[in-house]
């Protein structure tokens, strides 16, 4: 028991394991994160793609690689408090709160971001309002949203814009992206209709049909094609480019077509609020700790 103790104060763990977090998410800001399995496959060569998604790079801030490190470093930090308040109260050393203030702030820090981490809620919508020049070009993006609490209305056609998000408590609403995008129905057998965008597959047992994007051929609406690629485990089976009215598997394309959107993101993050109290108590440890040291010194 003494020494698992010994293990997680030990200083030498807590570099490793500040080490293993600062490498793994330096490799995760090399890959576009929270994407579908499909997309890693199409985008990266097979052993790499396994990689990824074995790992879960490519969902870092959920990830097992992320998690298992900051849960130990977690347990290091928290034993190293505690045993520095146990020894310097059996030693009868003087008060110092400062640095025991940082300690905890750090602790309380980490806590927050493995509850942000965990609990953190996000969750793309599209519904906008585009606004252009006379001359085509793009003026400005403002979607317009209604807010219902309990069923009772909190807010009507709130105008979202980039630099201005909707607040409701820890619920942020932002204004992520905007472009055009590419949307593929596909009706089975019995007429039910599948939606399916650019970057996104279904799968159809044991095989994936990835839409990979669009292709235009002509001017007219019946002149966009879909560029639909077959996978099977990491094979890829077959690549080609299909019109409406066309079989996709055990499906028919039933429509393809190009619309303008924006991405609205709502952000619920229950961990700002332990974040922002360890910021105070960093800030408090630290003002002590200068205070005290100029005590000694005067």
């Amino acid at each position: 028991m003494k020494s698992i103790y010994i293990f997680f104060k030990s200083v030498k763990l807590a570099i490793v394991l500040i080490l293993i977090i600062i490498v793994f998410a330096m490799l995760s800001t090399l890959l576009p994160q929270n994407k579908g399995e499909g997309f890693y496959r199409q985008k990266y060569q097979p052993l790499l793609a396994d990689l990824v998604i074995a790992s879960g790079l490519g969902h870092f801030s959920s990830s097992l690689v992320f998690f298992i490190p900051m849960g130990l470093f977690v347990l290091n930090l928290g034993t190293c408090t505690v045993d520095r308040l146990v020894r310097r109260a059996r030693r009868g050393a003087a008060r110092r709160f400062g640095p025991d203030l940082i300690h905890i702030s750090l602790l309380i820090l980490c806590v927050g971001g493995l509850v942000t981490a965990s609990l953190r809620q996000e969750q793309s919508l599209v519904s906008f309002e585009s606004q252009k020049y006379e001359d085509g070009r793009p003026k400005a993006w403002i979607s317009k949203v209604d807010v219902t609490i309990n069923d009772k209305p909190r807010l009507k056609g709130f105008a979202i814009e980039v630099n201005h998000p909707l607040k409701l408590g820890i619920l942020k609403v932002y204004q992520s992206s905007f472009g055009t995008e590419a949307v593929l129905h596909l009706a089975d057998a019995s007429g039910h209709i599948t939606a399916v965008s650019t970057g996104q597959s279904i799968r159809v047992g044991d095989r994936e049909f990835y839409f990979a994007g669009t292709k235009r051929t002509g001017d007219g609406p019946k002149d966009l094609k879909a560029s639909i690629e077959e996978w099977k485990g990491q094979e890829k089976i077959t690549a080609g480019e299909e019109g409406t009215g066309d079989a996709l598997g055990p499906y028919r394309i039933d429509a393809l077509y190009e619309r303008e959107v924006t991405g609205l993101t709502a952000v619920r993050d229950p961990g700002f609020i332990p974040v922002l109290a360890a910021l105070i108590l960093a800030c408090l440890g630290l003002a002590l700790t200068t205070i005290q040291k100029k005590g000694r010194e005067t």
